[in-house]
């Protein structure tokens, strides 16, 4: 994404007058949490408590000051914005940034740069950032645009948030395809790739009339802890039909996606031979990887997943 910066740098006290005089032209939200990692001037800082200050906001600001310490902060607070100073981005810029988004692909990421690094902060929007900002140009008006956008961004995560499945807390079908589309777009635009996997429950329906339906939401609930020990946090877990489950896995590599199908099916064998159940249902799974070069939409690749898991040995399709 192109930004259009001030002809002039900015003073910090030129920039709390302008947020004074003009509040943040987005929604505001009463609560917003930050995680920034470098800033060693604390010119960042300042900003942002100048752009998002009381009564109008309430900012949650994490500090950190390395992108190491960034990607472990993540496991204990969940951001609305991800900040990347690129003087902490070592050894190597892009894989830095290319880590960082990795770690949270749904949250956005803006990197932070010195304006004689102007091009290492373009570069970055192709390893996954959104939007940058040059130090000697964080007047408010740029951070409102940016923060517009990331915020915008999260209110469309959390739209999908209410596409949950009730009894898994997994997303629902409608839930996937709309999450899964903004994955996809995403990985399009930063030339990624996409693993998903299908799992169906077989035998789910007799087994819950023989033995109940507190057995049959027994299991649900244990392919559920299973499905999401399996995988990362940051991947994309859906129960899509009745017996039916997929796992949406971000920046797969052919190997990768390989090695996550052996470990899933690895798991599945022994959650069902742990099971009380074991010999009234089974497991099947089907796997695919998408890049960036494919035309195919989400729903497409979906659709293309999905038709092979449900063919039985008898070869009729399972409904979803």
């Amino acid at each position: 994404m192109a930004m259009a910066h001030s002809a002039s740098p900015t003073s910090q006290s030129d920039l709390a007058v302008a947020a004074t005089q003009n509040p943040l032209q987005v929604a505001k939200p009463k609560r917003i949490c930050i995680l920034l990692a470098g800033d060693s001037t604390g010119q960042a800082a300042q900003s942002l408590r100048a752009l998002f200050s009381a009564p109008e906001h309430v900012l949650e600001l994490t500090a950190v000051s390395t992108a190491t310490t960034l990607v472990a902060t993540l496991g204990v607070v969940t951001p609305e914005v991800i900040i990347l100073d690129l003087a902490v981005a070592h050894p190597s810029t892009r894989e830095t940034v290319r880590r960082v988004h990795r770690a949270a692909p749904n949250i956005p990421l803006v990197v932070l740069a010195d304006r004689s690094r102007k091009e290492d902060a373009k570069q970055a929007l192709g390893d996954g950032a959104i939007d940058y900002i040059l130090r000697e140009y964080m007047d408010c008006s740029t951070l409102t645009r940016i923060f517009r956008g990331a915020l915008e961004r999260n209110t469309f995560e959390g739209l999908a948030d209410l596409l949950r499945d009730h009894a898994t807390g997994l997303y629902t079908r409608d839930g996937l395809l709309t999450v899964g589309s903004s994955a996809m777009d995403i990985a399009r635009r930063n030339g990624g790739s996409l693993a998903l996997f299908c799992v169906l429950v077989h035998n789910l329906a007799p087994l819950r009339q023989k033995y109940g339906t507190a057995a049959a939401e027994r299991v649900l609930r244990e392919l559920t802890a299973m499905l999401t020990d399996c995988f990362r946090r940051s991947d994309i877990l859906a129960r899509i039909g009745d017996a039916q489950f997929a796992a949406l896995a971000v920046d797969s590599t052919e190997s990768g996606t390989s090695i996550v199908r052996q470990r899933l099916e690895r798991q599945l064998a022994r959650m069902l031979d742990l099971s009380d159940y074991r010999d009234a249902f089974r497991f099947s799974v089907t796997g695919s990887i998408w890049n960036s070069a494919e035309a195919a939409t989400f729903p497409e690749f979906l659709d293309s997943v999905e038709a092979g898991l449900r063919v039985t040995a008898n070869g009729d399709l399972v409904p979803a």
